[in-house]
C-alpha cells in the first residue's frame, strides 16, 4: 500500500507541476470563458465547472474564511454523502465511526482543523438539527457532533464551512461551523424536475440494492409562489471483516517475572452485517405576497432502519494470564510510558481454563430526524431589514431490542503473535466449525434490553439590521435567539433467569441456538493474514430461546446507564458591518446565558428518600443545575486590492458546551468509602478558546484559485477525567466550580469521584493551501492541504486531530462525459478513548471515483465508486507495533441513470 501511496502522491506532484506550467494559459481560457461573448450567443456553463464557478464565486464574497461546495445540478451533489464531499473540503476530516464502534463503511462525522467532532457545529440554513444515532455505543456516550448518515445528499443546494466565527453565527462551534443550504424552488427553473436511479453493489456483501431519489420544483408566473418536493430510498448491505485487540490487561507478576506486563484481554474474529435502509422526504414553500415581504416554510424528515449483527469469536486472554503459558516474547511500548507488552504466547490445553469466548449480539436498530422551519424577511424600508426564525427539530436514535449470547469453551490450547493481523491458533478445537464437538461448549451469559436517545429542540431567532451607508460603519445588525433542547438515554435492560441456571454448564451452549450460520469462506480474505472463522448463533432462535425458557426475559429500567439533559439558552448581540471602496469587515459582540439540568439516577440514596422499584433496585433522580454566560466578542476583516486579490484576517471568542454524557452520564457511590466514579459531571462548563485567522486568496480564473491561510485555536478550558467532588443530598447534588466539597446539612456526604472535569488548555495552529487550476481540453484538478499541531498543555495529542491532511482531485468535463477521481489521505489520530486506553487511527487514504455519459440534455448513465484501493482501517494503542483493531469495509459501486428536465 506504501507503493501506491508514493505512486498517487508522485502522481499529484506532477499533475501539479503540470498545472502551474499552464497557469498564464489557463487564465487566459477561463477569462474568455468567463467574458461576455461577442455577438448575442449565450454561454452556458454547466456540470463540475458550474459548480466550481459558483462556490468559488461564494467563497470570495463571504466577509469570512470559509469553504463553499455546491452542487452540480439539480438534485445532484459531488458525492453519495454529504460528508463524503466535506472531506475534500480544505481543513476538513472525517470519521466512519466513534472509538468504540470502529469504522464502519459509511463517512458519519466530521472534524474542522484537527479539532473533536463534538466540537463543531452543524446548522441547515441557520438553525440546529437534531440528530439520531443508530450505533448503541454512540446513544450511550451522547456527543454534541451531527451524524450525517441522517442528511441525504439529494436534499442540498450548497455547503458553507465556516471557519471564522462573527456576532451574528450561533455559539457551539470551536472548531468551525457547517451550515447546510437546501434548494429553494423560487431559485430555480419552473418545473425543474430531477430522477435518480441506482444500483449499490457492496463487494464484501455481493449484493446490490436499489437507491432511487426525485425531486419536483414549481413556482408561479409571478415568481411568488414556490414549492418543492422531494423524496428518496437508499438501501445498502454491509459487511465488515475484522480483528479487535478489545483492550490490554494488566498482570502483576506475569509468568512468575516479577513484572506486570500488558497482555491482550481479548483477540477476536469480528464480523459484522447490516442492511441500511435510509428513505424520507423534504419540501419547501416560498411565499412572497409583496417585495418586502418573504415567507419560508421548509421541512425535512429522515429514517434509517439500521438492523445488524455482530459476531466475535475471541481468545481470552484476560483469562488465560492468569495460568503460565509455555512461551512468550515481551516488547517495551515507548508511547504508552514504556508499558511491557506482552506481545506474543502461547498455553497448553487445560479443563479449567477457559481460552476462547465467543459474543453473538443482535441489534434491532433505527434512527429519525424531522425538522420544521418558518423562515419570514420584512423590508419595511430601503434602510431597514428583519428576519425571523421559527421552528422545531427533533431526532431519536433507538435500539429497539438488542439480544446477546456469550458461550466459552475449556481444555483448548491456544497462542497469539501481535501484528497488524495478530495470528492466533487454537490447539484441541475441531476444524470443522459446525461438528458437535465444536457447538457443544458451555453458556455464559445473556445480556441486552432497550435504549431510547431522544434529541429534540424548539428555536427562535430575530435580526435586525439596519443600513446607514457610511463609508465606514455601513450597516448596524442586532438580535437574540432562543432554545429550549431535550437530550435523554433511557435504557430498558433485561434480567433472564437462565444466567443463573445455566451459567458456567454445558447444558445450553453455542449449538442450542445453531441453525447453520458460519462465516463465508472469504471471510478475512481481504486483510493481510489469517484470520479464523467460526459458526455462529441465530438471532431468531436466540431471541426465541430467551423469551421461552426461565420465565423469558424481565425488563426494567437501567438507572446506572440511564440519564437526560435539559438545556436553555438565549442569546444576544450586536455588531457592525464596516467597509470602504477596497475593504470589508465587522465587529460585534454575541452574549449567551445556558441554563441546564442534569438529571441522574442512582439506587444509592438516603433512608426516607422516595424511590422508583425496578428489577434492577429501586432507584431516585437527582437534578443538578448549572447556569453561566459567556461573552463573545469577534472581529472580521477582508481587503480586496483588485477584483483577483482577497486578504483576510479573523479573531473570535468561540465556546462549545460539553456532550450530554459528559453532563450526566451514569454514576455510581460507594458509601462505605465515600468515592464513586461518573459518567458525567453535572457542573461541567463549556469549552472555551480563541480563534484567529489569517490568509490571502488569489482568484486568476473562473474556476481557478491558490490560497493559503494560517489559524490558531487556543483553548482554555478543556475536559479531562480527573477527581472531583460531589455532594450527594436527597433529589439534589451540588459541587462549586472549583470542585471544592460545599457544606451543607445532613442527610448528605461528600463523595470523591472520578470522571470528567474542566482540566487544563490546548492549542490547535496550523496552516492550510489551497489550489484550484483549470487545464486544457476540459482537464483540471483541485488540491488542498492542511497541516494542523494540535496539542493539550500537558504534551498529549488532541483528540481527532491528524497533522496533515491532503486532498487531489482530477476532473475532465466535455459535452458528453464527466468525470473524476479523488484521492483524499489523513495521517494517524486518536479517535477516543477504549477501555481506558487511547486509540489512534493509523494513516488512512482512499481514492473515489465518478462517472457520467449524457445521452442527451435531459438522460444521462452515472457510474460512482468508493475505496477504489480497498484500503482498510487501523487502529492501535501508542504504537502501531501494538494492534487495537484492523477493519475491511469492502467497496462500493453505484451504477444507474439520471433524468432531469
Amino acid at each position: 500500500m506504501k507503493f501506491k501511496r508514493h505512486i498517487l502522491m508522485t502522481s499529484a506532484a506532477a499533475t501539479l507541476a503540470l498545472g502551474l506550467s499552464m497557469g498564464v494559459h489557463a487564465y487566459a481560457q477561463d477569462a474568455a470563458e468567463g467574458a461576455a461573448p461577442a455577438d448575442d450567443t449565450t454561454v452556458v456553463v454547466t456540470g463540475i465547472r458550474k459548480s466550481l464557478q459558483s462556490a468559488l464565486k461564494q467563497k470570495r464574497n463571504a466577509d469570512r474564511v470559509e469553504e463553499v461546495i455546491t452542487a452540480e445540478d439539480i438534485g445532484k451533489f459531488p458525492d453519495k454523502n454529504v460528508a463524503d464531499s466535506l472531506a475534500r473540503a480544505t481543513g476538513v476530516n472525517v470519521v466512519t465511526g466513534s472509538a468504540n464502534a470502529g469504522g464502519f463503511g459509511e463517512n458519519e462525522r466530521i472534524s474542522i482543523r484537527g479539532t473533536d467532532p463534538n466540537l463543531n457545529l452543524t446548522l441547515m440554513d441557520g438553525h440546529n438539527m437534531a440528530t439520531g444515532d443508530w450505533f448503541v455505543l454512540d446513544q450511550t456516550n451522547a456527543g454534541r457532533s451531527f451524524n450525517y448518515t441522517m442528511l441525504p445528499s439529494e436534499v442540498v443546494g450548497s455547503v458553507e464551512v465556516i471557519k471564522a466565527s462573527s456576532a451574528d453565527l450561533p455559539e457551539g462551534g470551536v472548531g468551525g461551523t457547517v451550515d447546510v443550504h437546501v434548494r429553494k424552488p423560487l431559485d430555480m427553473p419552473a418545473n425543474s424536475f430531477a430522477l435518480s436511479a441506482q444500483g449499490m453493489y457492496a463487494t464484501l456483501a455481493d449484493k446490490w440494492e436499489p437507491n432511487i431519489s426525485g425531486m419536483y420544483s414549481w413556482k408561479n408566473d409571478a415568481h411568488t409562489l414556490g414549492i418543492l418536493v422531494g423524496a428518496y430510498y437508499e438501501a445498502r448491505e454491509f459487511r465488515r471483516d475484522g480483528q479487535e485487540v478489545l483492550g490490554y490487561n494488566d498482570v502483576a507478576n506475569f509468568a512468575g517475572s516479577g513484572q506486570t506486563m500488558a497482555v491482550p484481554s481479548l483477540i477476536g474474529s469480528a464480523y459484522f452485517t447490516q442492511k441500511r435502509v435510509r428513505e424520507g422526504g423534504n419540501f419547501m414553500v416560498q411565499w412572497k405576497p409583496s417585495d418586502t415581504l418573504e415567507f419560508d416554510f421548509s421541512g425535512l424528515y429522515t429514517h434509517l432502519e439500521a438492523n445488524n449483527e455482530n459476531h466475535n469469536f475471541m481468545l481470552w486472554g484476560s483469562k488465560l494470564s492468569a495460568t503460565t503459558p509455555t512461551a512468550y516474547t515481551t516488547a517495551t511500548n515507548a508511547a504508552d510510558s514504556g508499558k511491557t507488552y506482552v506481545t506474543s504466547a502461547s498455553w497448553d490445553a487445560s479443563p479449567t481454563t477457559s481460552s476462547i469466548v465467543q459474543d453473538d449480539i443482535f441489534r434491532q436498530a433505527h434512527s429519525d430526524s424531522y425538522d420544521l422551519n418558518i423562515d419570514m424577511t420584512w423590508r419595511p424600508t430601503d434602510k431597514w431589514a428583519i428576519k425571523g426564525q421559527l421552528g422545531f427539530t427533533s431526532g431519536n436514535g433507538v435500539t429497539d431490542d438488542t439480544a446477546a449470547w456469550e458461550t466459552y469453551w475449556n481444555n483448548v490450547g491456544a497462542s497469539y503473535d501481535l501484528g497488524k493481523v495478530t495470528q492466533v491458533a487454537f490447539n484441541g478445537l475441531p476444524s470443522d466449525p459446525t461438528s458437535a464437538a465444536y457447538l457443544n461448549n458451555n453458556f455464559s451469559w445473556s445480556w441486552g434490553g432497550t435504549i431510547k436517545a431522544p434529541d429534540r429542540e424548539a428555536y427562535a431567532k430575530i435580526d435586525v439590521a439596519y443600513d446607514l451607508g457610511d463609508d465606514l460603519v455601513r450597516q448596524i445588525k442586532f438580535g437574540a435567539r432562543a432554545t429550549d433542547h431535550f437530550h435523554g438515554l433511557d435504557y430498558l435492560a433485561y434480567s433472564w433467569g437462565g444466567n443463573g441456571a445455566y451459567s458456567g454448564t454445558n447444558t445450553v451452549g453455542l449449538g442450542t441456538v445453531f441453525t447453520g450460520d458460519v462465516t463465508p469462506s472469504d471471510y478475512g480474505d481481504g486483510l493481510p493474514g489469517s484470520i479464523p472463522g467460526y459458526s455462529f448463533a441465530n438471532g431468531d432462535a436466540v431471541y426465541k430461546f430467551l423469551d421461552e425458557n426461565n420465565g423469558g426475559r424481565k425488563f426494567g429500567f437501567y438507572a446506572p446507564a440511564s440519564f437526560a439533559v435539559r438545556e436553555k439558552s438565549e442569546a444576544y448581540y450586536v455588531m457592525a458591518k464596516l467597509g470602504g471602496d477596497k475593504w470589508r469587515g465587522d465587529v460585534g459582540l454575541r452574549a449567551v446565558h445556558t441554563d441546564t439540568t442534569a438529571i441522574q439516577y442512582t439506587t444509592n440514596v438516603p433512608a426516607g428518600t422516595p424511590t422508583t422499584p425496578s428489577v434492577f433496585g429501586a432507584y431516585a433522580e437527582i437534578d443538578t443545575e448549572n447556569k453561566y454566560w459567556d461573552i463573545l466578542p469577534s472581529a472580521n476583516f477582508t481587503y480586496r486590492p483588485s477584483d483577483t486579490l482577497v486578504f483576510r484576517a479573523g479573531a473570535a471568542s468561540v465556546m462549545s458546551r460539553p456532550g450530554y454524557a459528559q453532563l450526566a452520564g451514569a454514576f455510581t457511590v460507594d458509601s462505605t468509602n465515600f468515592k464513586g466514579t461518573a459518567g458525567g459531571n453535572p457542573t461541567l462548563m463549556p469549552f472555551r478558546a480563541w480563534q484567529y485567522n489569517a490568509g490571502v486568496e488569489y482568484y486568476y480564473g473562473p474556476e481557478a484559485l491558490v490560497s493559503f491561510t494560517l489559524f490558531d485555536l487556543q483553548i482554555s478550558n478543556f475536559t479531562t477525567q480527573e477527581k472531583f467532588y460531589q455532594y450527594l443530598i436527597t433529589q439534589q447534588t451540588q459541587l462549586n466550580h472549583d470542585n471544592d466539597p460545599v457544606a451543607y446539612p445532613d442527610p448528605g456526604a461528600v463523595f470523591e469521584m472520578t470522571g470528567p472535569t474542566n482540566g487544563g488548555g490546548a492549542k490547535d495552529a496550523g496552516f492550510e493551501f489551497n489550489l484550484q487550476q483549470p487545464l486544457a481540453y476540459g482537464f483540471g484538478f483541485i488540491f488542498n492541504y492542511t497541516y494542523s499541531n494540535a496539542r493539550k498543555n500537558d504534551g498529549s495529542a488532541l483528540d481527532g486531530n491528524s497533522e496533515n491532511t491532503a486532498n487531489l482531485t482530477g476532473y475532465f468535463e466535455n459535452e458528453k462525459i464527466s468525470t473524476r477521481l479523488a484521492y483524499n489521505y489523513r495521517s494517524k489520530f486518536v479517535s477516543g478513548l477504549d477501555r481506558g486506553a487511547a486509540m489512534w487511527q493509523d494513516n488512512y487514504g482512499t481514492l473515489d471515483g465518478s462517472f457520467s455519459y449524457n445521452l442527451s440534455d435531459h438522460i444521462a448513465l452515472t457510474l460512482d465508486a468508493q475505496n477504489l484501493l480497498h484500503e482498510k482501517l487501523y487502529y492501535f494503542v501508542g504504537s502501531p507495533q501494538f494492534p487495537r483493531a484492523i477493519y475491511d469495509n469492502g467497496q462500493s459501486f453505484y451504477l444507474g441513470a439520471r433524468f432531469k428536465y
